[in-house]
Formats: C-alpha cells, structure tokens, sequence
C-alpha cells in the first residue's frame, strides 16, 4: 500500500510540474515575441498551445495570435530573418484569435484579439483582392469571407462592407446569383453606398419576375443613400417597373433636383431622358430632358445619341405597323401615312447620330473613348439602316465599313 502512495504522489507531483512548465512557456512566448526572438516564441507557444494543461486556456490562443500576428508583420520586409519563418502566419493568427474569443468568457483579451483579428483581416483583404484581379474566384471568396469575419471581430462594420464586396463580385464572376444575393443583400442591411450593388440586385429581381423585389432595393438604397441622386433614378425605374409612372417621375424630379446646382446636371438629364423614354414611354418628357441637355452642353454624345436613338426607335415602329398593313388594300392610305412619319423619323434621327459620331471623333482621350466604343457600334448601325431608309445609300456604305473596321 506505501508503494502505491508513493507511485500515485509522484504521478501528481509530475503533472503538477509539467503544468507549471506548460505556463512558464506561454509567459515565456510572449516574453521573447516582445525581445524579437520570434523563433523560440513560436516553438514554445506552438508547443503551449498542444499541451493539455494550457491548451484550453485562452491566454495561450491570445498569445499565438499576438506572436503569428507579429511574425506576419516580419514577414513582408525583405531584410528580417523571420520572413520565411511561418508562410502561413495569417491562418494560424486567425484560428488563434477565433480560438481565444471562443475560450476568453470574461472578455479578458478581447483587446488584443481584436488588433490580430483587424491586422489578419487586412491581410485577407489584400489576398482576396489580389486573387480577383488574377481571376481566381473561388479563391477571393474564401479570402474575403475570412476578412470579413476578421473584421466583424475587430468592430470594423465598413472594412467588413469592403470585403463582402470583393466576395460578391467574385460570385458574379462565376455567375453565381445565390452568392451575389447573399453578400449584397448583406451589403444593403449595412446600409453600403455602393452604387453597383443596387443596381445588380435590382436587375437580379428584375431578371426573375419580381417587381416588388425590385423595388424593395430601389427603396432600400434611397433610405441608405440619401444624397445619391441614382438611388432616386433607380427608385423611379422601380415605380415604372411597377406601373406607377407619376411616382416614377417624382422620382426622377428628385434626381434632377438633388443635381441642379451640380456638374452632373447635363448628365442627370440624359439619364432621365432615357429613362423616361424606354421606361415609361414618355416621348415628349424625355424629348424636353435630351433638349435640355443639349442646351447646356450642345457637343456631346450621350444626349445626341440619346435623341437619335429615340427617333430611331419610332421609326422602326412605325415601318413596322406599316409593314402589317396591305398597301393593296388600303382605303384609308394608313400604309403611305406610316411610311411617310417613318422615313421623316429616320432623317430626323440621321442628324443626332451624326453629331455623336463628330462628338467622338474629336475625342483625344483614349479612356474616353474606348468607354463609349460600344455606343458608337450601335450608332453606326443604326446609322446605315437610317440613311438606306432615305435613300443615302453611298453615306449607309461608309456607315457600314466603318462598322467593320470598329469591328476589327
């Protein structure tokens, strides 16, 4: 029976000590992170952290993530013998600092934590971005979805808004609907400024049949972004989606109020002009919105294109119903009336188209111009069948081989 004491006091005696060496070694770790000696640091905290008796101790997490934190900081100067020490810092700070908020009850390291979990959430950030730009989505959605889980933990709600950003666009990348939806919606309930996510959740519902999802957004964006003159011209499409047409155009009212005083006027005008146009079939609105446009500003393309676009398309209209008319039997002359509004409506468009063509002709800015290369091909196209329907057929071949060689 005294032997068994014996055995059984020197058993607890061992374990007390192994305990005891277990919490010199995280004092240790910290001790030398602070001296810079960042390799014995890592080795006893690692070791620490594997440890029975201090492995469920949430000052031994805390500490791994100030140290991994630490040599994450060493690891992008070029000169530091520590650069090549733990390539994974970033990983291991994170699951550290998770592991100490899980274990940390009384909040006792929530300080530190929260600098590790906005330093490693930075770094996410740089990584998932990086991995969009390279086209590596997949990728930048796991990164970012780390960042903003960091950031969450950091008390950094905007850095957090940003990182879901890069998660949504990613999913749009791969055309992923379900992804874009979840990190944007989440964007919306932050109430993010981010004209892009709007107007892709709006297009979403819009796409799906779901016009009081639409203007759910449109709404939400005009709560969460007052001074944004495009949340009221997204909110009016809304309401024309929604065929509330009067409400659509206060809505546009509003934008143009919010930009009256602004560079952005003549623009906003064209927007509206558009809008009304395509939107709410308001001819003669969006006719006054792109004249008075062009009266502030008469060289440039969007207005002009805009109205030639417009007379274009009451044109093609027009050719059409008079196309379903039989010009054999045609008591009433509908047939040669239809032709006739037609053809004037093309001539008219004629005149717009070519001032939009002059406009961009002029350009010396090359950014500029290649952001509106893809207007200038419908142009032109328009452009060629409007001069065949009046009868410019040497003016509709040059329309069409400059076509080619935008093409090209």
């Amino acid at each position: 029976m005294k032997m068994k004491k014996f055995l059984t006091a020197a058993l607890f005696v061992a374990a007390t000590m192994a305990a005891s060496a277990q919490s010199i070694n995280v004092s240790s770790a910290f001790q030398n992170m602070r001296k810079n000696y960042l390799n014995k640091a890592k080795a006893e905290i690692d070791a620490a952290c594997l440890h029975d008796a201090t492995k469920e101790d949430a000052k031994t997490w805390c500490y791994k993530a100030l140290i991994y934190a630490r040599i994450g900081g060493e690891a992008s100067n070029k000169k530091s013998k520590f650069k090549d020490l733990a390539p994974d810092w970033a990983e291991q700070a994170y699951t550290a600092a998770l592991e100490c908020k899980r274990l940390d009850k009384d909040n006792e390291f929530a300080q530190q934590v929260s600098e590790v979990f906005s330093f490693v959430g930075n770094e996410y950030y740089n990584q998932s971005t990086a991995a969009y730009r390279a086209k590596e989505y997949a990728k930048a959605i796991e990164l970012s979805d780390k960042s903003v889980t960091c950031f969450t933990n950091a008390g950094k709600s905007q850095y957090a808004v940003d990182a879901m950003y890069i998660a949504g666009i990613s999913s749009q990348a791969v055309h992923d609907t379900a992804g874009v939806k979840k990190y944007f919606n989440n964007m919306v309930r932050r109430k993010t400024d981010i004209n892009h996510v709007y107007v892709t959740l709006f297009s979403i519902a819009k796409a799906e049949g779901k016009s009081d999802e639409a203007m759910k957004v449109a709404s939400n964006y005009v709560r969460n972004c007052k001074n944004d003159y495009q949340a009221y011209i997204l909110n009016a499409e809304g309401y024309f989606l929604s065929k509330n047409p009067e409400k659509g155009k206060e809505q546009v009212q509003a934008a143009l109020n919010l930009t009256k005083d602004s560079a952005n006027y003549p623009a906003v005008l064209v927007i509206a002009g558009t809008l009304l146009d395509e939107a709410a079939g308001d001819a003669e609105a969006a006719e006054a919105y792109f004249k008075q446009s062009l009266a502030l500003v008469p060289s440039q393309f969007e207005a002009n294109f805009g109205m030639g676009k417009m007379y274009y398309n009451r044109a093609v209209d027009k050719n059409n119903a008079a196309n379903n008319i039989d010009p054999f039997n045609d008591e009433s002359g509908l047939y040669d009336k239809l032709s006739a509004e037609s053809k004037t409506l093309f001539g008219q468009c004629i005149e717009y188209f070519e001032k939009a063509v002059q406009y961009y002709d002029s350009l010396t800015d090359e950014d500029r111009k290649n952001a509106l290369r893809h207007n200038l091909g419908n142009c032109l196209t328009a452009m060629a069948n409007a001069y065949a329907r009046v009868d410019k057929l040497p003016e509709a071949e040059a329309a069409k081989t400059r076509l080619q060689q935008l093409a090209n």
